[in-house]
């Protein structure tokens, strides 16, 4: 192990002896940025939520994309992008050894044109971004197979869910987050294989449950406790969803959950591994949302045989991969960010479709052997690919991730204000570009509904990505028709927020199990330490894995 002292944040943090031979097997220098800092530096180039109405800079016509109409380079939609007509490799030029390579890419950025947003093979989801083979979708992000889902991420193969993230082969669920297999459950957490659970975390194969916590094939309970079917009937029925019982429900379920142990992350097969929300990982380390992880490290939303990669945000399948932002599937490819289909071979692309032994490139459909978009022999372009690099260590460009100065995006529109939210003050003290939203004075009508976050000053401090006001869907609408529900008092960035607040921080702290019975492996306190997303000062009972099986299975 090796201390080093973050360049941006001046704390100190550790590399790991695996990481070591990481980097030295993809030829990089040590990171000169902590962990969190290059996650936060990754996160300022995703924009998921925020939707402009723009003209398209090719066709002219009115679009919705994720860049704003004063962005600094051209947008156009979806189709003439991808189309014949405009092809990247027009805007190629010559690197020049006497300024910076950051400064060349950016230019070369600024000039190719943009793609509005990616929601590709979809019907009639116009308001959808990272995603595919929707249908009937709105406002869904990072979601893929699903047919009248709204306002949510991270939504696959569901059907007529809203309010939802991380929901996988359900239906007709509301206000939830981490689902698998559930029909009809409505602010749920963590459950799976379940039908009609309302205001339940950590169930899985129960059906009819009210309020409940950690149970495990149960029927008709209410708060935890059984009821016959007559008696649940009974009260479900007598049961009225407001906003005032669907808060005392939340406050009653919080409660609960106090009393019973939490298992120190959320996930199951997962060996020598730490983070949180993991699922048949393998020596992984520093792990939020992952699956089948392998000897990674630092990685974030990266989903399906991901091996010996390190820092990567939102992949699906990966080798060798590092520094990389939203690309689908990059092998042996570094500082990648929003890039499609597989990259191979790559360093330092942006927005390319299907490359590879590409370096530099923006804007790219199935390109090969280009440097800043310009077109090279195979020999020519190693060659050149060296001298660059070489050039680039000098410069000490060579090993980091694009500039986060050079972001296309405000701090308060991308990603990493979910996950580390700044006031306005703090964003532009720190170096950070903010975006103040045009006023926006809205009618209030029966249409048009203020959003109660408005109502006094210090729930419009904790919401400052707040839209004032916004309309109920004739889909949503629907949805509140089938499941009981009111209309909520919170508009769409609200309720997120208030849904990413459930999770855990993606931040590990050290700590000891806190079980102190008598189980089949200690007497009397637990003695078991592990790294958990739960801090020291939070109210849970946290639980190794072995004591918190004793308890809950």
């Amino acid at each position: 192990m090796e201390n080093q002292t973050c360049q941006n944040c001046k704390k100190d943090f550790i590399i790991e002896p695996d990481d070591f031979g990481f980097y030295k097997k993809v030829k990089v220098p040590l990171p000169t940025f902590c962990p969190e800092c290059r996650y936060i530096r990754r996160l300022l180039d995703r924009n998921e939520y925020n939707f402009y109405k723009r003209k398209c800079d090719a066709t002219g016509k009115d679009i919705i994309s994720i860049y704003r109409q004063e962005a600094p380079f051209p947008v156009y939609e979806q189709e003439y992008w991808k189309s014949d007509k405009f092809d990247a490799t027009a805007y190629g030029r010559d690197f020049d050894f006497n300024r910076p390579f950051f400064e060349q890419y950016e230019e070369l950025r600024r000039e190719v044109p943009h793609l509005a947003l990616v929601n590709s093979n979809s019907v009639n989801s116009e308001y959808t971004n990272q995603s595919e083979d929707n249908k009937d979708c709105y406002m869904l992000v990072t979601s893929g197979e699903n047919e009248k889902c709204m306002y949510g991420s991270w939504n696959q193969i569901s059907h007529f869910c809203a309010d939802c993230y991380m929901v996988l082969r359900s239906e007709f669920c509301y206000d939830s987050i981490n689902l698998t297999k559930c029909s009809k459950c409505i602010s749920c957490q963590d459950c799976s294989a379940s039908v009609e659970l309302k205001f339940c975390i950590d169930c899985r194969g129960c059906v009819s449950c009210f309020g409940c916590v950690g149970l495990r094939e149960k029927q008709y309970h209410w708060f935890n406790e059984p009821l016959t079917k007559e008696e649940y009937d009974k009260k479900i029925k007598e049961y009225v969803l407001t906003p005032d019982s669907i808060k005392e429900a939340k406050e009653k379920l919080a409660e609960l959950r106090l009393k019973n142990p939490v298992k120190y992350y959320h996930g199951s097969q997962v060996q020598n591994s730490s983070g949180d929300y993991m699922e048949n990982c393998q020596r992984a380390l520093y792990i939020f949302n992952c699956k089948e992880n392998k000897d990674a490290s630092y990685m974030q939303d990266a989903w399906l045989r991901t091996e010996d990669c390190r820092d990567c945000t939102e992949i699906i399948l990966g080798e060798l991969a590092y520094e990389v932002q939203w690309v689908e599937t990059p092998h042996r490819s570094m500082f990648i960010r929003s890039c499609f289909n597989t990259i191979t071979d790559s360093c330092y692309c942006d927005m390319c479709f299907g490359v590879s032994d590409c370096f530099g490139c923006f804007g790219l459909k199935k390109g090969k052997y280009c440097i800043l978009n310009k077109q090279y022999t195979k020999e020519d372009y190693f060659k050149l690919k060296e001298k660059i690099i070489e050039r680039m260590r000098e410069t000490k460009e060579w090993g980091e991730y694009f500039p986060s100065k050079v972001s296309p995006f405000a701090y308060n529109e991308s990603m990493v204000q979910h996950y580390f939210p700044l006031t306005k003050e703090e964003a532009l003290q720190k170096g950070y570009a903010w975006y103040d939203r045009l006023a926006r004075n809205y009618e209030i009508t029966e249409d048009v509904i203020q959003c109660s976050s408005q109502k006094d000053s210090e729930s419009m401090k904790k919401y400052p990505l707040c839209t004032t006001a916004f309309r109920t869907t004739p889909l949503k609408l629907s949805l509140y028709k089938i499941l009981n529900l009111p209309i909520p008092e919170k508009c769409f960035p609200c309720r997120r927020q208030d849904r990413l607040e459930l999770r855990n921080p993606r931040k590990l702290w050290h700590r000891q199990c806190m079980c102190d019975k008598k189980h089949a492996h200690h007497k009397e306190g637990c003695d078991i330490e592990f790294e958990t997303s739960y801090a020291p000062n939070r109210p849970e009972i946290v639980y190794c894995e072995k004591c918190y099986q004793q308890e809950v299975y």
